[in-house]
């Protein structure tokens, strides 16, 4: 007999069949949980291969969640046996999950940016989110055959699955076995949730199809009433999600690690909300009230990190501290459907399935507004008040049904928005990169990509550009580098007509390249509008390059895709985007990538990339430099500085004397300050070829990016990686090719040995810093004697301007930490005489240090120097919040120094 013929079933069949079947449904739902956050993870991630990091986000996720929506509420209208669609989802999600990465991997590689790979990213999208959101309202089904009661308990459980799925199948299982391994495993659970389910119901209620009749309760809402009211918080639910994602780059770092436990974070704190929420404020639709205006209150806690995360609290585990940087905000929302769902008219799958329809118009409305409007426009801060919007309107849809007892919550929700408009400060501002203070900020602006700041930092005496709290590019002398990016290929190149800059920064690459005046069109391949607005900041080194608008060309996109627009368009193509292990810059560097980027190469065009020894860990830098060297016929590996500069195309090219200007020009100057202006020095930069470049134990592909599933190291040990980087390439080192030697003068050998030895010097420097901060290196051959190598380098090429800068360097850091030590340890006259000998030496290298003034004014302050008071003025004139710096402390604490000689007038 069907449940409609028998009635209710009685209360001691429901009591046993609660303990055989809601645990296996809360199961089942929390597998479902892990398999669908886990699959979206993956797939939006991969989508961006297709359609572009700058549209990836929004588009993949606002597609996967309307596919879901879809799904539940075709779900809700089913009348088949819910075991049954159980079993029939979960199959088709193990195939769907196993052949969706292969689908983008393909389209990514072909088309990307097309309309071809727009539409199959989201076709593959929506096969796979469409089952997924089947298994809710089925589960549903079953829950309401044992009982009428709140969803409470499988919400939660389906939200403790997708914070598994966020660090299982978003992040460990990709780390171990790749993309494609953890989508296939993702689909084996969806297998698993939908047979896990099936059992569920059959110990419910055995071949049930139907629903009981619906509940008749005076307080019920209409369903398109109710779905009105869950639009319209989701959309404000998603955009605090993204702006948790935004703030969390900010407060835990932009690796793959931090952004996934944000993730974790969120799904823990929606959970927890979800079992809660529907017990602790009360069943009747007053509830639904205190909920919204619970949500305006907590929504308003992204204002007040500095309270939560800061203290004792940056102690914490980065899950931890993830937990209170968007738990606050996030948790009242766990209950807004399963209390909605309570307060809807309707049988309890269908109403469900309508309800999470109308989930997914908000997430449709509300997360491309803010993203591409209102971010831009208003910033984080000005949002968050613009969403308080959202329960003002819904509490007033509930007005005709609570009379003038809306009136309060109106009232409360009205006066958080105009506390918070008054507020006004914009949350990135109080992060620890913006709030650290030494650095006096210059310009702010919100994109929907980044934060980017322009701050001025007075210890060290430069400019820098800050993208989400990332030093991006600045003025320094360690940016010097980026000039070389756009000479090297240039010089190299026989004829550079076309030049492409993929990341521009604070433009320093662009400027270098606009020198050459035989480069008739250069193309700035960027993400980010508000990064190009800020080059005015940084015209002393862009040499205001986006002002010639005849030669160049602003193109904004995600880098690789408008790459791929120009197949064989560019002569050189030369690029310096975020660090290869970071979760959106590691595309930049697979070995698909590089197959791309050469297919934009006219004939004889060269690439060039960055690649940072000092910022990657041996196994990642060895990894990430196989990649470019594998894809391109002909490679080379240079080093400036400690910066590796890779130069790649069809053929080795030739050093052509020609291309070097001896007239004294502005071009002639700039590479004469870089060592660039002949080609014995251009030569003496060259490591090897990259054919000795080992290959990669584990290579870098799209489909393997497993660089960026690495945990992020902190702390001293970061020091030893660039002294190992060092080694691995005095490893490959090889003699200049004998075809380069042709033409060049007889110094020529000298300069190169010169540079070999400055190599050596600087591998030896990283690694007496390392045991200065009492670590060891694990290979104890790499000690040896820095200061030899430096002057056998000095003595064969005493004018090369690597050679002079490292050794300004090391007596700078030398009087530095000899003047410093002095004034710490021997307070008498002669100690500080000694320490303002040594400090003036320090001061005279590098004038703009604010740190270096500081303590050149405390010794002379102890010898009674008149000088004194202009130092320490100036120093606070170099750094106005010097007071609250390392070296501000340590002046105050250890040094003696009356804190109010530190305090702005």
């Amino acid at each position: 007999m069907r449940l409609e013929e028998k009635g209710e079933l009685d209360t001691g069949t429901l009591a046993r069949r609660w303990w055989t079947g809601k645990p296996i449904l809360c199961g089942s739902a929390l597998l479902a949980g892990i398999s669908g956050l886990g699959l979206e993870i993956l797939l939006v991630t991969l989508c961006g291969l297709a359609l572009g990091y700058g549209r990836s986000g929004p588009v993949g996720i606002t597609t996967f969640i309307v596919g879901w929506a879809l799904g539940a509420r075709w779900s809700g209208t089913l009348r088949a046996a819910p075991g049954r669609v159980l079993l029939i989802t979960g199959s088709a999600l193990l195939c769907t999950a196993a052949l969706s990465p292969w689908l983008l991997l393909r389209v990514g590689a072909s088309s990307p940016g097309s309309a071809t790979a727009l539409c199959v990213s989201l076709l593959v999208l929506l096969a796979v989110a469409v089952p997924q959101g089947i298994f809710l309202p089925q589960l549903a089904r079953g829950w309401s055959l044992s009982s009428r009661g709140d969803l409470g308990l499988l919400f939660a459980a389906n939200l403790v699955g997708a914070a598994i799925g966020a660090l299982l199948v978003g992040y460990h299982l990709p780390a171990l076995f790749g993309r494609p391994v953890a989508a296939g495993v993702a689909g084996g659970l969806a297998l698993l949730a939908g047979g896990l389910g099936a059992l569920g119901i059959r110990g419910i209620v055995s071949r049930a199809g139907v629903d009981p009749a619906p509940r008749v309760d005076e307080e019920h809402l209409a369903p398109y009433h109710s779905g009105a009211i869950l639009a319209a918080c989701i959309g404000w639910l998603g955009t605090l999600e993204w702006i948790g994602l935004r703030l969390g780059v900010l407060w835990l770092g932009g690796m793959q690690e931090a952004l996934t436990g944000v993730l974790l974070a969120s799904m823990i704190a929606l959970s927890i909300g979800a079992w809660l929420g529907p017990r602790l404020l009360g069943r009747s639709l007053e509830s639904l009230v205190r909920l919204l205006v619970l949500c305006a209150l907590s929504s308003l806690a992204f204002l007040f990190l500095p309270l939560l995360l800061g203290g004792s609290a940056a102690e914490l585990p980065l899950t931890a501290r993830a937990l209170l940087l968007v738990g606050p905000a996030l948790l009242p929302f766990g209950a807004l459907v399963p209390i909605l769902h309570r307060h809807t008219a309707g049988r309890g799958a269908e109403r469900l399935g309508r309800l999470l329809l109308f989930e997914a118009a908000g997430v449709v409305v509300g997360l491309p507004i803010s993203h591409l409007l209102l971010v831009p426009a208003l910033g984080v801060g000005g949002t968050l008040v613009f969403w308080l919007l959202a329960p003002a309107a819904s509490i007033t849809l509930l007005v005709p049904r609570l009379r003038l007892r809306a009136a309060w919550g109106l009232a409360v929700v009205g006066a958080l928005a105009t506390a918070g408009g008054f507020a006004g400060k914009q949350p990135a501002l109080d992060s620890p990169p913006l709030g650290n203070p030494a650095l006096e900020l210059l310009d702010f602006a919100e994109d929907q990509h980044f934060a980017v700041s322009v701050v001025r930092d007075g210890l060290v005496g430069e400019s820098t550009l800050m993208t989400d709290g990332f030093r991006a590019a600045g003025t320094g002398l360690d940016y010097r580098y980026m000039r070389v990016l756009g000479h090297l290929p240039l010089l190299l190149h026989e004829e550079p007509a076309a030049v492409a800059v993929l990341a521009f920064g604070t433009g320093t690459t662009a400027g270098a390249v606009s020198l050459h005046e035989e480069v008739d069109a250069i193309d700035v391949l960027e993400l980010s509008r508000a990064v190009t607005t800020r080059a005015r900041w940084f015209e002393d080194v862009n040499l205001g390059v986006l002002g010639d608008r005849e030669r160049v060309a602003v193109r904004l996109g995600d880098g690789r895709r408008t790459l791929g627009e120009r197949p064989g368009g560019y002569d050189v193509v030369t690029m310096e985007p975020l660090l290869p292990d970071s979760p959106f810059g590691v595309y930049l560097y697979t070995e698909e990538f590089y197959e791309r980027a050469r297919a934009s190469l006219a004939p004889g065009g060269l690439l060039c990339q960055w690649v940072p020894p000092h910022a990657l860990e041996p196994e990642t830098f060895q990894a990430v430099v196989a990649a470019f060297c594998s894809a391109l016929p002909w490679s080379g590996v240079w080093l400036f500085g400690t910066q590796v500069i890779l130069v790649g195309g069809e053929e080795r090219p030739l050093v052509r004397a020609s291309r070097f200007p001896d007239d004294g020009g502005l071009l002639h100057r700039a590479l004469a300050e870089l060592g660039l202006e002949s080609p014995e020095g251009l030569l003496a930069r060259y490591v090897s070829g990259g054919h000795a470049w080992p290959a990669a134990t584990r290579p870098l592909t799209d489909g393997d990016p497993w660089i960026v599933y690495r945990p992020r190291r902190a702390g001293v040990v970061l020091l030893t990686d660039l002294p190992l980087n060092l080694a691995a390439l005095r490893g490959v080192s090889e003699p200049i090719p004998p075809e380069w030697w042709v033409g060049l003068g007889e110094g020529a050998p000298e300069r190169f040995e010169a540079l070999v030895r400055l190599r050596d010097a600087r591998e030896a420097f990283g690694v007496e810093e390392v045991e200065a901060r009492g670590l060891s290196m694990p290979d104890p051959s790499l000690r040896r004697d820095g200061r030899a190598r430096l002057a056998e380098a000095a003595r064969r090429a005493p004018t090369d301007p690597e050679v002079v800068a490292l050794e300004r360097e090391r007596r700078f850091l030398e009087d530095l930490r000899e003047g410093a030590l002095l004034l710490l340890r021997d307070p008498s006259k002669e100690g500080a005489r000694g320490a303002a000998l040594r400090l003036e030496g320090a001061l005279i290298t590098r004038p703009e240090r604010g740190d270096v003034t500081l303590y050149l004014g405390i010794a002379l302050r102890r010898l009674g120097d008149p000088r004194a008071g202009e130092l320490l003025e100036r120093a606070l004139e170099l750094c106005p919040r010097i007071a609250a710096t390392p070296a501000g402390q340590r002046a105050v604490h250890q040094l003696a120094l009356p804190p109010e000689l530190l305090e702005p007038e």
